[in-house]
């Protein structure tokens, strides 16, 4: 059950009063929004998750065979600079995270989101946020300073939750695919 929106702006107002602007966001992660976020167990994933997993990607439109998910989640599980998490509810897997430690000539060492799925049932529930601030706190303690995410236009409903987690919109872009072809005799 979501906070009615008068009273979380009512919570938001006091919390600003009590613990200053610089500590809004810190207070914001530490409310609780359901009796499930009570529940959430954060956790690596495990093969035994695909199928569960595979529900998720698709409710996204993410179709991957089992197989396929199996052999991603024992490959993650051995890079140092991913970080890979499922929320898991009453013995259902409900959501997922994903973040990768990332380096570049333009920005240096970053963190970025690069997945976060969390099932239609336990949408604002307190499961996104939780999985979020899991990936923010492997980011910190490798040191890292800034976490990025990329949302997808078609998406409002994750702008404003990432907005509400502290996050604020630093560009719009358009990402471009090309597919590759190995050449002949390599």
């Amino acid at each position: 059950m979501a906070i009615p929106q008068h009273t979380a702006k009512a919570m938001e107002h006091e919390q600003r009063r009590l613990v200053g602007q610089s500590r809004v966001v810190n207070a914001r992660r530490q409310m609780t929004l359901s009796p499930v976020a009570d529940r959430v167990q954060i956790r690596p994933p495990r093969a035994a998750d695909a199928e569960q997993l595979g529900v998720l990607n698709r409710q996204l439109g993410y179709a991957t065979e089992m197989e396929e998910l199996v052999s991603r989640i024992n490959k993650l599980s051995e890079l140092q600079e991913h970080f890979v998490a499922v929320a898991e509810v009453d013995g259902t897997v409900v959501g997922w995270v994903q973040a990768e430690h990332r380096f570049s000539m333009e920005t240096g060492d970053k963190a970025e989101l690069v997945g976060l799925i969390v099932g239609a049932a336990a949408r604002r529930s307190g499961v996104g946020r939780l999985l979020v601030q899991a990936a923010e706190d492997w980011a910190t303690d490798r040191g890292l300073r800034s976490i990025v995410v990329r949302s997808n236009v078609i998406r409002p409903e994750s702008h404003s939750f990432y907005r509400n987690v502290g996050y604020t919109q630093s560009k719009t872009q358009h990402v471009y695919a090309k597919p590759l072809q190995r050449k002949s005799g390599v």
